[in-house]
């Protein structure tokens, strides 16, 4: 009898172990396109398989869609069995320290937890160092233990030297690359 395939995974931080492999969901943004609605109990049902094949890592955002509110759903009934990445893109600017602990919050009632695995924030614009300012006021939301892990996404090298010598905690920087964006390369 033939081995079942392993899905290979790594250690991203203490605790927060994830498949090298991630299963994002961006496109529930764009199936419920034209107000369009998902039954949002039987799409969490289809993400069993991919846990049930070891792809337990899920990749969302505020902004795709009811993607969070997929995996609450999933998180409710499943618990522990798999990890939930998401990432929190505000508007360009200064966000108020009250609007970072919204954002959050709000990401953790709809994932149902009270602590999100891994928030990955990104900058629209690095001329205005508020982005900066943004990242510390989650650095003390990770330390009140309402975020597991801090990460980042498609931040340049030179920012992201920036932000590691700031002194504030990420894991991990994702980037965008395809075979059709090969940017990052």
């Amino acid at each position: 009898m033939a081995e079942a395939f392993q899905v290979p995974r790594t250690d991203l931080a203490p605790g927060l172990t994830i498949s090298r492999v991630l299963t994002g969901l961006w496109q529930l943004a764009d199936q419920e396109r034209d107000g369009r609605t998902l039954d949002l109990e039987r799409t969490a049902d289809a993400m069993g398989p991919y846990v049930a094949a070891g792809l337990t890592t899920f990749d969302m955002a505020d902004h795709y869609g009811s993607a969070e509110l997929v995996a609450g759903i999933f998180r409710s009934r499943n618990g522990g069995a798999a990890q939930y990445l998401t990432k929190w893109v505000p508007k360009p600017g200064r966000v108020a320290k009250e609007d970072v602990r919204t954002a959050v919050e709000r990401a953790l009632q709809r994932l149902r937890t009270d602590s999100i695995d891994l928030l990955q924030y990104h900058a629209w614009n690095y001329a205005d160092p508020s982005w900066l300012e943004t990242l510390y006021d989650l650095q003390d939301l990770k330390r009140e233990g309402l975020i597991g892990q801090l990460g980042l996404t498609n931040v340049d090298t030179a920012h992201l030297r920036m932000v590691r010598a700031s002194g504030i905690e990420v894991v991990s920087n994702q980037v965008s690359f395809s075979l059709l964006d090969q940017r990052a390369a």
